[in-house]
């Protein structure tokens, strides 16, 4: 089902910036709590990404429930588009990574994705793609920002020893126009 058509461009436009604001605001208020990977965590990696996104992408482990559902996507659930951050394992927010609960090497993987793809698009662009992705698929599973870092971390998982870029597998999917 096509949801874009029931949400006028200037709802889908005003849902993105709260998206964009909600999304600052959350990295602002919990960066400073948050740790950049371990060293063994990021030789891990090393294959994968580069060693600026393994230096500055940062994990937090929120022990006290998950990130309060903000208002626009409380509006989105109301309208048959469901969407909840307490289902998923963890959230990126630009270059901070929140999780609530201790995260294995394909969900940190995952995550690290979604940091490649913030650095690469932008907040705004980001939170543009990923509110037209949820609109047009109705589905969190079929959003292309998702589809894409869940396929890269399945080739990591099915081979952790074959090493390939992600930022270079990122940035076809942009030049594809696939987000």
């Amino acid at each position: 089902m096509l949801f874009t058509n029931s949400f006028p461009e200037s709802e889908i436009v005003r849902v993105v910036g709260e998206m964009a604001a909600f999304i600052k605001a959350q990295r602002e208020a919990l960066a400073s709590q948050a740790k950049p990977l371990t060293p063994s965590e990021q030789e891990a990696f090393k294959p994968f990404f580069s060693e600026a996104i393994l230096n500055t992408t940062l994990f937090y482990k929120k022990t006290n429930g998950p990130i309060e559902t903000p208002d626009f996507v409380k509006e989105l659930n109301e309208r048959g588009i469901l969407f909840s951050l307490d289902r998923v394992e963890a959230v990126t927010l630009m270059d901070v990574v929140v999780s609530y609960r201790d995260l294995g090497p394909n969900i940190q993987f995952h995550e690290l994705v979604h940091a490649v793809q913030y650095q690469k698009l932008g907040l705004k662009q980001f939170a543009n793609k990923y509110v037209r992705g949820l609109l047009t698929r109705s589905s969190y599973e079929k959003i292309p920002l998702e589809a894409s870092a869940r396929l890269l971390e399945e080739k990591f998982v099915k081979n952790p020893s074959e090493a390939f870029s992600v930022e270079a597998d990122v940035q076809r999917w942009i030049n594809e126009n696939k987000f």
